[in-house]
């Protein structure tokens, strides 16, 4: 589909489970408010609904969008990777106005073609580079664990989107012992990382195990660590929405 700029939409993509629930809503809804308003998009009132098809009865995607000239449009998805160690490649950045850069818009195109040069190049995910720097992924959020046990992740204003799954990671993770700091992921600080994960909605948590064709830290402490802090809070009633008429 041809885009017709960034302000042509605002977009959201959460997680959505067996029983048509769906996984931290505010935080999803909130976000969107926010993108819209950078955007100039105005967002219904009332929330959208997940009538999903009925034979449909396992995790997955849905694709909440709005262009402002209308309701709700949401499509549903299955995973592609999740949850897993992938390889990764490294293209350069799209970048936009400051206002744009990090926001869920309409003009998705070039995240669309990181992610196909990864497939171009037999890998799994593309991490967007500007100015020697690591400032997001093509469908997920970077967290690099330093060898001094610091996760380190991008800055607001280096330009990546604000991801659902990280910041909830972000806020989780120094209750375990794992500090989270701000700032640039720049070249040095990933070649010496213990370990280098993606974070996202629709991935999970993936550990890097290659960036380039060049092997990442031998460390499995912070995707595990991601992991068991994702399954808790997934098991927690106040995780879910209902949206949907499935839902009872």
């Amino acid at each position: 589909m041809a885009s017709s700029g960034p302000r042509s939409e605002v977009f959201t993509t959460v997680l959505v489970n067996e029983h048509g629930a769906v996984a931290d809503w505010p935080r999803h809804h909130q976000r969107m408010t926010d993108h819209a308003r950078r955007l100039r998009i105005t967002l219904p009132t009332e929330a959208p609904t997940l009538d999903q098809p009925s034979d449909d009865q396992t995790w997955h995607l849905a694709r909440i969008a709005c262009s402002g000239q209308g309701g709700w449009e949401v499509n549903h998805r299955s995973f592609t990777v999740r949850d897993e160690e992938i390889d990764a490649v490294s293209v350069p950045a799209p970048r936009w106005n400051e206002r744009t850069n990090g926001t869920k818009h309409g003009d998705w195109t070039a995240y669309r073609e990181a992610m196909e040069a990864a497939e171009k190049a037999g890998c799994d995910a593309a991490l967007l580079v500007h100015q020697h720097a690591i400032v997001d992924g093509d469908r997920a959020t970077p967290m690099v664990l330093d060898e001094d046990g610091t996760v380190w992740m991008a800055a607001p204003s280096e330009g990546g989107v604000d991801g659902i799954t990280a910041n909830l990671l972000e806020s989780l993770l120094p209750s375990i012992g794992l500090p989270v700091v701000r700032g640039k992921l720049n070249e040095r600080t990933v070649a010496r990382c213990e370990e280098l994960v993606l974070v996202g909605t629709g991935m999970g948590v993936c550990r890097v195990g290659t960036l380039d064709g060049t092997k990442l830290g031998s460390s499995r402490a912070l995707s595990s660590a991601c992991h068991r802090l994702l399954s808790q809070h997934f098991t927690e009633k106040s995780t879910w929405s209902s949206m949907g008429p499935r839902h009872v």
